[in-house]
Formats: C-alpha cells, structure tokens, sequence
C-alpha cells in the first residue's frame, strides 16, 4: 500500500494554523469522483499536525494511505487593518511605483503583454489611492461645513484653501458625486482592498523586507517554514516513511514552496510540485530571483519527480509558470532551457462559481475536481512529457538526510 503525505502551503490571507489543511481534507473527502476517501483518527506520519485519510479507488485497486500537513505562515502577514489614510495612500503610491518600474515596464519594453494578475494588481494599487483621496474629500466637506475645526494658522494657508475649494467644488458636479459613489460601491465589494494587501505582501516577500522586532526577513522565514515540514515529512527529522511527498502551493503559496523546494536537496527524488494559481508567470518579470529558482528544477539532481502548475479560466490572480532561460550559458543570453514538465492544466470553472467573482475564482481550487483527483490518484496517473517520464523511470534516490 503506498504512503503519500500531502504538505499544503497555503495563500495569502489571515487563518488559524491548520485551517487551510482542514480545508484540503474537506476538499478531497468531497470532490474526488470515482475514489472513497475516509479520514482516520490520527495521521499516522512523523510529528504533530498530521491529518490522516485513507483513499480507496471505488472501481477496485488502488488503495493509498495519506497524510496531509500544513506548512503555515499566515500569522507572518503584517496588520495593515489599521493604517491611517496617510499611511495606506502612501503603501498605494510606492505599490504603483514598484509594480510600474518592475515587471510592467519591462513587458512594454519588450512588446510582450503583462498576465492579468499584473493588471489587477496595479488597478488594485490606483483605487487604493482613489479611495483615500475620497475620503479626504469627506474630511474636507466635514471641514467646510464646522463639523471638523482645523487651526486657523492652517486654514489660513493658500495651498490648503485652494485644494478646499477645488475638491469640495468638484464633488458638488453631478460628475463628481458618480466618481465618488462608484468607487464607495467597488470599495464595498472587497476584492480591490485584498488585491492591494497580495499586491503589497508580494512585493515584500519578494524584497525580502523585514517586519516585526526580529531582523530576518519575510521570505526567508515563509521559506523556512515549508522546509521544516518537508524535513520531517522526509524523516530527516523525524521518522518519516513515505513513498511520495506532495507539495501543494496554492496562490502566493506556490511560489513560496517552489523557493523552498528549490535547495531541498535530495527530497526531490521523491517529491512532486503542484502549483495552484501561483502567478509565477508574473513573479519571474518583476524579480529576476524566482526565474533563477525555476531554473534550478531544471538542472537539479536528483531532478524533482514532476511540476503539475493548474491554472483556472478567469483566475486573476494566477498565471501559468514559465519555462526559465538558461542563467549559465553566457554566449547566449536569453535562450530557455528545453520545456521539461508538463504544460498548465487549465480545467473548467468549478460549478456555482462566477468569472467575475474575483476572490472566489482564485479559491475555487479547492473545489476544482481535476486538480484534487492528482492528489489521490496513483502518481503513474500524473501529466507528463516524454522526456521527464523517462527520468522518472529511472530508480528513485534512496530517502534520507541530503548529502
């Protein structure tokens, strides 16, 4: 019977430890058609936080024994809930700058077209901007009607006296009070503010910058965090027994597992990577250090045992992962290694799900069915090109610590 542990890194956002797991468990109880998957009382792997789920193919057959963990991070996730309107105009203002002078201008540069995640990422920037000038009209109209008292050493002041009677004015327009409700309404729906805080902690998590009393920075110990689990899950330490280890990043989580996965060493020998709406295809333009770490897979040995990037229609916050340029062949520059995992599945829209509904489309992998049936399924089953089945034919490295 084989053993596989699932480890999960999840996506942005602020959940309890283990809540993304329990999801994924939930998940493959319910939408893995044609398999019965029933969860046991404890995971049987090494350590704590292990979920347990025994998997029996209904048509006979298969038979796995599965363990699913979670590599958390979200309580890294820095508060921004309360920013002043000082300080969140001026998060939007250098959010604009950096995506702008980063991965934008050098896609206009070379007539390539951006991915949709680097769209929706700069027009969740600019409204995050809109909004606070919004409401510094407010204040200002609170201001002009005596609600708000300021000093009078300022009111006197002619810069501030001209942006009053402009902005108050202009808010008066027929024009302006539409602006101005249109953008109360998108403000209401949510998604633009959750797209500016992505927006923001992928650029800090990119840089590397450091938050909190610590001087470590958040990419390293987002990156951390999944190697611990996978060493345990690898019995490096613990007393790990798997025949396979699946890592599963979904969102910002992809990109963080494959930073992870891409100095892991001889784990890849019997480790599969599964990215889910991981915008790698953005990641790579605008920092040039996670091409590099894609480019790694490609050159590792032992060679990691597959890449199945899913990418849902309509996700505006995935891309496809590319394929990376060759970083050791100076007398060509730009030239891409051979393509040597499979191309992006890209399985229909979950039922009950609608395109426009930007948030929901990105989690909806969790109720992707296509996407759940590789974690359960035997690995034979798995999408592969010619060349990789090949070297997976090959006897596996034998598991343990990495030379």
């Amino acid at each position: 019977m084989a053993r596989r542990a699932i480890i999960l890194v999840p996506g942005f956002g602020h959940r309890e430890h283990n809540q993304a797991r329990d999801r994924l468990v939930r998940a493959l109880q319910n939408y893995t058609t044609g398999w019965r998957v029933e969860q046991t009382d404890d995971g049987a792997g090494p350590g704590d936080g292990a979920t347990g789920l025994h998997a029996t193919c209904r048509c006979g057959g298969a038979t796995q024994e599965i363990d699913v963990y979670e590599a958390y991070w979200g309580d890294l996730l820095p508060d921004w809930s309360n920013e002043s309107p000082w300080a969140r105009f001026k998060r939007g203002y250098m959010l604009i700058r950096y995506w702008l002078t980063g991965g934008v201008g050098g896609w206009i540069s070379r007539r390539e077209a951006p991915p949709n995640t680097a769209w929706a990422m700069l027009l969740a920037a600019v409204v995050l901007v809109l909004w606070w000038i919004v409401v510094g009209i407010f204040v200002l109209q609170a201001i002009k009607s005596g609600v708000i008292a300021i000093p009078e050493s300022l009111a006197s002041v002619a810069w501030v006296q001209t942006a009053w009677t402009t902005l108050t004015g202009w808010t008066g327009t027929v024009l302006g009070s539409v602006f101005v409700v249109l953008l109360l309404w998108v403000w209401s729906l949510g998604w633009l503010e959750r797209f500016a805080n992505i927006s923001a902690y992928t650029k800090a998590y990119l840089r590397d910058e450091v938050f909190g009393d610590d001087d470590v920075g958040l990419r390293a110990k987002a990156r951390r965090r999944v190697l611990e689990v996978l060493d345990r899950a690898a019995g490096i330490t613990g007393e790990g027994s798997y025949d396979e280890i699946y890592v599963v990043g979904h969102s910002l989580g992809g990109a963080i597992a494959a930073d992870a996965l891409s100095e892991s060493g001889d784990v890849l020998a019997h480790t599969v990577l599964f990215t889910w709406g991981s915008a790698l295809g953005l990641l790579v333009q605008q920092e040039p250090m996670v091409e590099v770490r894609i480019a790694t897979f490609y050159t590792a040995a032992p060679p990691v045992q597959g890449w199945i990037d899913v990418v849902l229609p309509w996700d505006m916050m995935g891309s496809q992962v590319p394929v990376p340029r060759c970083f050791d062949d100076a007398s060509k520059p730009g030239k891409r290694h051979p393509p040597k995992f499979p191309d992006a599945v890209r399985p229909r829209l979950p039922r009950g799900t609608h395109p426009f509904e930007v948030v929901r489309v990105h989690e909806a992998y969790y109720r992707c069915e296509a996407a759940l049936l590789m974690l359960v399924a035997p690995a034979s089953t798995l999408p592969r090109r010619a060349a990789q089945a090949a070297v997976s034919a090959a006897p596996p490295a034998p598991k343990g610590r990495p030379a």
